[in-house]
């Protein structure tokens, strides 16, 4: 089996594991602190990953792009990283103390104060984490194994720690014990492969152009990414945070799936941009596509029409509210995929930070004043239509400039199978929601059901050749396993 193949196969795993993860722990988490503390939990954490995304310094995504190119030379690869590191450290004292003063001027910030700490080291240890090292160098194999390990830990201290409401500081101390783990065996493994610290003639100032404009794009694109729930936060109720959250968490649970093979292909689409193989570009691009129409026009339909199986299931009756706030939301599970397409594939690799900047600020523009606008008289409602209308700006954006730039144009075409083969699953969840079966019974009839149609009608009647590329990898994998 080709590299390519295996790591795919391994972020496919790594990419299940996101979406069971959840259903295990946030039904239990749900039900013990409720939608209020959810909420406040929800605020703080999106505060904090904010600051995460502005520390980094689109780091994750440069480190990538430029270690990718330099795997053969260790001392320039050295250099390198150690430049990263000590740009990432620097950036993360000055916003940590920013941090603070945001926490500060909150209202009734005292409320906020245990969860602030949390947050502070939660910032702090994504310093050391260190992923893109192992993306970089297509570990993704590793990459997969230790985080599965790390989400049984966690899973296992979340049964035995949280009890209670008066619990939800023990709760969010768990995800800053995950950092400090992953930080630690990555370090451990970076540099028992070989990495080493260079101090000696460091340049980091030949970074700072790339970077700013990553940062850029990272801040402005987190602008309706995670100020959806600061935003709601300051201008609603925690209830409505929670309910947001709830609906936007279930929602984006497929997208890691969608994009595995993105991710994957990263570092092959960077050499080829590197050696001007527009060609091969173009190829790896348009294959992603058809995969994610493929898979991500049927992910939004069932999303939408199981919403309420979802929500009773994992958050309880008491985050019905959430119900409607999915099916607003089910759009964006394609818009997404799509999108991070156009920017990881292309637009990153092929050095278009402009092109990058250009489309998140406009849709920036577009999420802040449509949420300022529908909040206050919609509330979680509004927000998921800002989100929903936020991301198609994004995605038709994306669009124009791949065609102005590269002159690479959508086929219409690879939408209309996938589409005509989801449009079936209305009346199959339809009759399964008027029985009366448990909600975990009906969802797993409804998506058996309707993946074994959607498979049926994909492979015999249309004939699509992603269906069939899948149906050879699994036929692979299952071969080399005997």
């Amino acid at each position: 089996m080709s590299l390519i193949k295996k790591n795919i196969l391994f972020n496919t795993l790594l990419s299940l594991s996101q979406i069971l993860f959840p259903l295990l722990t946030f039904p239990y988490a749900s039900r013990i602190l409720g939608p209020a503390v959810i909420g406040k939990l929800n605020f703080i954490d999106s505060l904090t990953q904010y600051f995460v995304l502005f520390s980094a310094v689109g780091i994750p995504l440069y480190a990538v792009r430029e270690l990718s190119k330099l795997r053969s030379d260790y001392e320039r690869s050295n250099k390198l990283f150690t430049e990263l590191i000590v740009i990432h450290l620097l950036t993360t004292f000055f916003f940590l103390f920013i941090y603070a003063i945001t926490l500060a001027l909150i209202e009734d910030g005292r409320s906020y104060l245990t969860l602030g700490f949390i947050g502070f080291g939660i910032l702090l240890s994504s310093v050391f984490i260190i992923e893109w090292y192992f993306q970089s160098q297509e570990k993704f194999a590793y990459i997969t194994k230790r985080t599965l390990l790390i989400r049984v830990v966690f899973i296992i201290l979340m049964f035995v720690l949280v009890k209670t409401r008066a619990d939800v500081a023990k709760y969010y101390l768990l995800f800053l014990i995950v950092n400090i783990i992953n930080s630690a065996t990555n370090f451990h493994l970076a540099f028992k492969n070989g990495v080493r610290f260079v101090f000696k003639d460091l340049t980091l100032k030949r970074h700072i152009k790339p970077l700013l404009f990553l940062t850029a794009c990272s801040v402005i694109g987190s602008i309706y990414v995670l100020l959806d729930n600061v935003i709601l936060g300051l201008l609603s109720t925690n209830e409505a945070v929670g309910y947001y959250s709830t609906a936007i968490k279930i929602t984006k649970l497929p997208i890691s799936l969608i994009n595995a093979l993105g991710i994957v292909l990263v570092p092959s689409i960077s050499q080829s941009f590197s050696n001007n193989d527009l060609t091969a570009v173009k190829h790896y691009l348009n294959n992603s596509i058809h995969y994610v129409l493929t898979l991500g026009i049927p992910l939004s339909f069932g999303i939408a029409l199981t919403a309420k199986w979802t929500v009773l299931i994992i958050a309880g009756t008491q985050f019905s509210p959430a119900i409607d706030v999915i099916v607003i939301l089910s759009p964006v599970v394609l818009l997404i995929a799509l999108s991070c397409i156009y920017f990881f594939q292309l637009f990153t690799p092929g050095g278009q930070e402009r092109v990058m900047l250009i489309i998140l600020g406009i849709s920036a523009s577009v999420s802040i004043v449509l949420n300022l606008i529908l909040i206050p008289y919609f509330q979680h409602f509004g927000t998921a239509v800002t989100t929903t209308v936020t991301e198609l700006a994004v995605c038709l954006l994306s669009l124009y400039y791949s065609k102005k730039v590269y002159q690479l144009s959508m086929n219409w075409k690879l939408f209309i199978s996938p589409l005509v083969s989801s449009i079936i699953f209305i009346p199959i969840i339809y009759f399964i929601d008027l029985s009366n079966l448990n909600n975990w019974i009906k969802l797993l009839i409804g998506a058996l059901g309707c993946m074994l149609t959607y498979y049926i009608i994909q492979r015999v009647i249309f004939k699509d050749q992603i269906i069939m590329r899948i149906e050879a990898f699994a036929g692979e994998i299952l071969l080399q396993k005997r």
